[in-house]
């Protein structure tokens, strides 16, 4: 049996070559749709690496005929992705409307043949309960990441959380972004449960909300690195952790202002956070000359801790993701 299939369909094209002869052989080919999951999305399987995602048809590119494994980054007819389950159960409906027919007919003869020698000398007795061409049916794996791709729209699902688009093959470094944001968001949503009383925990899960955030960013600043080389440079390795050193970086090399992208006052605030998450990771929290200086905070908070209220991390998740979003806007 042969098969194939277009990208932007869950229709699966089954040939079944019926009779082999020397000089000929006669194929049926019919087309089959694919069932999706409770999302619309059709599973794939990639011919090289052999691993699994999930699309939903017809979103992303129109008309595209390839697909890019998210993982390996194989690309190939989008005809050789389909499951082995897929497959089976395509051949399976295929052997049932192609044989089932042909069966029945089968069975009926014999029964005539069998009515028509019940009063002669010799007579034949047919013993017959259908035939069972039952078909192979499979369900959908689920999978743990679910995201839309920046560049083309096109919904998927993978195994952990870096891929390429399947459709335009660009990395889909924002979507995975925006995504570890949401968790920082709910991470910051547990302190309404937390007594006011239990100060300590609740300064603990808003020094590491920013953190979380500032990690984030630090993770989007690897994958910009991998896309624009020629900007940012490899060293100092915590780059995008270091806002300092991102502008000189971005003035060296393009005309791209960080104030610029998100106003000069809520970079400040931006910034300040980013001096907070440091003398937390480098001080106990506790605010040293350089914060002071670099912050222009009140001299008299040296050697204090700290702490950032609620409010000023929930707007710093939000002036973080902006900045993000309109720096790689710049960027492209």
């Amino acid at each position: 049996m042969a098969s194939s299939s277009g990208y932007t369909s869950n229709d699966i094209r089954v040939g079944s070559e019926l009779n082999k002869e020397q000089a000929m052989s006669d194929e049926i080919t019919m087309t089959i749709t694919l069932p999706t999951d409770d999302e619309g999305m059709v599973g794939r399987e990639c011919p090289e690496c052999k691993e699994y995602f999930k699309l939903k048809l017809g979103t992303g590119l129109p008309g595209i005929e390839t697909c890019t494994c998210p993982y390996c980054e194989h690309t190939d007819d989008s005809g050789e992705y389909i499951t082995q389950s897929q497959l089976e159960y395509a051949q399976s409906i295929a052997v049932r409307e192609v044989l089932g027919p042909s069966l029945a007919q089968l069975e009926r003869s014999f029964k005539q043949l069998e009515r028509s020698t019940r009063h002669s000398l010799f007579s034949i007795k047919v013993s017959a309960s259908g035939f069972n061409l039952p078909v192979k049916y499979y369900a959908e794996k689920d999978l743990e990441t679910k995201v839309m791709c920046d560049s083309c729209g096109l919904m998927f699902s993978i195994y952990g959380v870096f891929a390429v688009c399947p459709d335009c093959s660009r990395p889909i470094t924002m979507s995975m972004f925006k995504k570890a944001l949401e968790v920082s968001r709910k991470r910051l949503g547990v302190l309404k449960r937390i007594p006011n009383e239990e100060s300590e925990l609740r300064e603990a899960l808003l020094i590491d909300t920013v953190s979380g955030g500032v990690a984030t960013f630090d993770s989007l600043g690897k994958r910009l690195r991998e896309e624009f080389p020629t900007i940012f440079p490899q060293k100092p390795r915590n780059l995008f952790q270091n806002l300092d050193a991102l502008c000189r970086a971005l003035e060296e090399n393009t005309s791209i202002q960080l104030k610029d992208l998100v106003g000069e006052e809520k970079y400040s605030r931006l910034y300040y956070l980013f001096q907070v998450r440091h003398v937390w990771i480098h001080n106990f929290g506790e605010a040293d000359e350089s914060f002071i200086r670099k912050t222009n905070s009140d001299p008299s908070l040296l050697g204090t801790k700290i702490i950032p209220s609620q409010d000023e991390v929930t707007e710093f998740l939000g002036l973080i993701e902006n900045l993000a979003t309109q720096l790689r806007e710049k960027l492209q």
